[in-house]
């Protein structure tokens, strides 16, 4: 390889790991994203498991059964 080519793969070199520093970071935001939509997943679940538990108290309650 002459010095020309050397230089010109070293310049390929220096783009890819830029792109990649730029692919890893987008990955970790894409992580941080999922980890918060999981959590807010599992909080909204929870709540509206609350509120079906509640409401079915009150159906009982209404039906005349005795609460567990």
């Amino acid at each position: 390889m002459n010095e020309r080519e050397i230089q010109t793969d070293r310049d390929w070199l220096t783009f890819i790991e830029k792109d990649i520093d730029v692919l890893d970071q987008q990955i970790y935001h894409a992580t941080w994203t999922i980890n918060q939509s999981q959590t807010a997943l599992e909080r909204l679940s929870a709540a509206r498991d609350s509120l079906l538990a509640q409401a079915q108290e009150i159906l009982d309650r209404l039906d005349g059964k005795p609460s567990a």
